[in-house]
């Protein structure tokens, strides 16, 4: 009969074998050096979010950029990643380690340095402190690992686990080419421990969605439908919005122009006020009045004439 003990004992013969002989003397001193005011040893849910919620990850490279990072992070503090999903602007990583601070002080110094260098700009890219929960049994292990997996489904971003490219989702289809794995290291203790088959790890993300709608249908009092509804992540709004402009910068255009593109990302793009108000650089309650308080007017023509940059016959689909 398996235990959660014994998964845990196997994660620290794991960690031991990279680390060399030196790992528990390497531990010990920390402790008392540092004496964290958060546990440092064990398997971890930590999860961090752009700074002011502000979109981090805009292509490709942003996102490769923090996986090879991550990856570069946990080899070098005594850490593996079980489980991770990059989204817009916030990331969920499943870990487990033996200096928890060391591992998330090197991964957020490394890339905020190298993304700002690469862009040009200063400051920080994410909120402080990183958030973390320590993971000390089985049924809560196995909730945070669907949890991970399932964060873009819920976020109306795809439909189902194997559409979303950055969730180590890609790493449990066993003898398939997985573009990710040239970027980051997956290790498969948890996955095989919890999940008997990939079909197995299907049913659970599936059930695991279901008990979600269930309770939001509960909490809200009213039927949820948000999950029929695919929206775009806020690279795709960021793209669609260069696609209205055709060239033009923000600046160069209208208010009148500025209320049309708003109604445009919002009813043909499917994008949210947050999405709207980041793109835009608008304030988030004034995209909110924006939408909602002119739209009638422009309905009647009142809001100033529809240039031809913004012809409906030239917004594709998302």
């Amino acid at each position: 009969m398996r235990d959660f003990s014994s998964l845990v004992g196997a994660a620290d013969k794991y960690i031991v074998s990279v680390g060399g002989e030196s790992l528990a003397t390497e531990i010990k001193s920390q402790k008392i050096k540092e004496e964290p005011r958060r546990a440092q040893v064990g398997f971890f849910h930590v999860w961090i979010r752009g700074s002011n919620r502000y979109n981090v990850f805009y292509n490709t490279t942003d996102f490769v950029g923090f996986l090879e990072r991550c990856d570069r992070a946990a080899k070098n503090n005594k850490t593996f990643v079980s489980a991770f999903v990059l989204m817009d602007n916030h990331v969920h990583l499943q870990i487990y380690t033996h200096c928890l601070n060391a591992f998330m002080r090197s991964l957020l110094m490394s890339f905020n340095q190298w993304y700002n260098r690469r862009k040009g700009l200063s400051g920080q890219l994410f909120n402080s402190p990183f958030c973390s929960k320590l993971i000390d049994n089985e049924e809560y292990l196995r909730y945070n690992y669907l949890y991970i997996l399932t964060n873009p489904v819920r976020a109306g971003i795809c439909e189902n686990i194997t559409k979303y490219r950055w969730s180590s989702y890609h790493y449990t289809k066993k003898g398939y080419y997985n573009y990710l794995g040239k970027f980051i290291d997956i290790n498969d203790l948890v996955s095989d421990y919890l999940f008997k088959s990939y079909n197995d790890l299907h049913s659970g993300a599936e059930k695991h969605l279901r008990e979600f709608w269930s309770f939001e249908e509960v909490e809200g009092g009213v039927k949820n439908n948000s999950r029929q509804l695919i929206r775009p992540t806020d690279n795709e709004v960021a793209k669609y919005l260069g696609f209205i402009l055709k060239g033009r910068r923000l600046g160069d255009i209208t208010r009148n122009e500025l209320v049309k593109t708003m109604q445009v990302l919002r009813e043909q793009g499917g994008a949210t006020y947050r999405q709207i108000s980041a793109v835009t650089h608008e304030s988030y309650y004034d995209v909110i009045r924006i939408l909602r308080g002119e739209r009638k007017d422009l309905a009647n023509g009142t809001a100033g004439t529809l240039p031809q940059f913004l012809a409906s016959d030239c917004i594709p689909e998302i």
